[in-house]
């Protein structure tokens, strides 16, 4: 067995006996069908009902932390990541990747590796754009697949090597991102940090799966989501800022492009050239707008004319 060591962290919503719970259960059992096994979970808990009872039932090591997050707030991934840190360095690992990720994917059984395989130190990687499926019965029948690459990022994963960069450490303690949005952003812009730093995407040789939740069954509003957007930009913003780091980050598209394809790059830049085409347009847009002054911006817009 490779000496390797993975580190799954997550977090889950609540098992009470809907169709969520079994996109959940498809995530697990997705990492148990794993070829690779040098691999354990850290779950963070955010007084989520049944988890550990669910995660119990599949054949690999996982640990439970227990984290409180504002009453405002429902959960925190920045806790989720912090805890799997915080659990490699008490078992004292020689070397780890910490793999952050949501609990709504599908893993392909080659996933860990695959990552293992591409390994070397001082490395961010992920499998990108995921393949995006409205229910886990249109998964299973793979019908009504969507695919873009401005996507979230679902999965993100790094090593020992990177996460110990003094100001990686310090921006992942500082910027403390609740609930929904901008964090795999974050994480993605951390790469700024280092000048070595890999950032690979295996999505030609392992793929994910997105399966979407129903948020009424979720209890996820539309308002909430707004909320946790607004606060969460605010967060990103500031890191941006004050790392003199380009806003360009706030684009998936140019997320998607930092990294670099194992194989089939021509292949995978010709299969979504539309995508790149309209973030080129962007990317004129934008270099256009800021060479007009204010008040020719206020005229175009249809404010006062000075």
């Amino acid at each position: 067995m490779n000496s390797l060591k993975t580190i799954v962290c997550t977090t889950f919503r609540d098992f009470k006996g809907t169709e969520n719970d079994e996109i959940q259960r498809a995530f697990l059992k997705s990492l148990e069908n794993q070829t690779y096994k040098n691999f354990e979970v850290v779950v963070t808990l955010f007084s989520e009902k049944k988890v550990k009872e669910e995660v119990g039932k599949f054949k690999f090591d996982s640990y439970f932390y227990n984290s409180v997050v504002d009453i405002k707030h429902r959960y925190s991934l920045t806790k989720v990541l912090l805890n799997a840190i915080d659990h490699a360095n008490k078992k004292m690992y020689y070397n780890y990747i910490i793999l952050w990720t949501t609990c709504d994917v599908i893993y392909d059984y080659n996933f860990f590796e695959t990552i293992i395989r591409y390994y070397n130190s001082n490395i961010i990687g992920t499998s990108h754009p995921h393949i995006i499926f409205p229910s886990l019965k249109d998964f299973e029948n793979k019908k009504n697949k969507s695919i873009s690459l401005f996507s979230g990022f679902d999965v993100i994963y790094f090593d020992k090597e990177f996460l110990q960069i003094p100001e990686v450490k310090l921006s992942i303690e500082k910027y403390i991102f609740n609930d929904w949005g901008f964090f795999e952003f974050f994480l993605i812009a951390l790469n700024e940090f280092s000048n070595t730093v890999r950032m690979i995407n295996i999505y030609e040789e392992s793929k994910v799966y997105k399966v979407e939740n129903n948020r009424f069954l979720t209890n996820e509003s539309n308002e909430f989501f707004l909320n946790s957007y607004k606060l969460n930009f605010i967060i990103f913003n500031k890191f941006v800022t004050e790392n003199k780091i380009v806003t360009d980050y706030f684009d998936l598209t140019y997320c998607h492009l930092k990294f670099d394809l194992t194989i089939n790059k021509f292949k995978h830049y010709f299969e979504f050239s539309n995508d790149i085409f309209k973030y080129v347009l962007r990317k004129i847009k934008k270099s256009i707008a800021s060479f007009i002054p204010n008040n020719i911006k206020s005229i175009i817009k249809g404010g006062t004319r000075i």
